[in-house]
């Protein structure tokens, strides 16, 4: 359930950084340089915040084994 959770807050931090970029401007300015280096930057941030979310939220779900499966290895 936590990485489902960790998920939507991931879609809301993507969403808010799209927001700022088309409001921004940034596709009228994509040839400028300054333009593509500031849109480059956000997009790292942007990326760098949903690992950092995913991990602070989800924890050590997404990782743990499901124990009630049989572990036999037998299809």
């Amino acid at each position: 359930m936590r990485t489902i959770q960790a998920l939507v807050v991931m879609a809301l931090w993507s969403a808010l950084f799209v927001a700022i970029m088309h409001f921004g401007g940034f596709s009228e300015h994509y040839r400028n340089i300054l333009w593509a280096l500031g849109g480059a930057i956000l997009l790292i941030i942007m990326l760098i915040g949903n690992f950092w979310i995913f991990f602070a939220i989800a924890k050590e779900e997404p990782w743990r084994w499901d124990k009630s499966g049989d572990s036999s290895g037998d299809s």
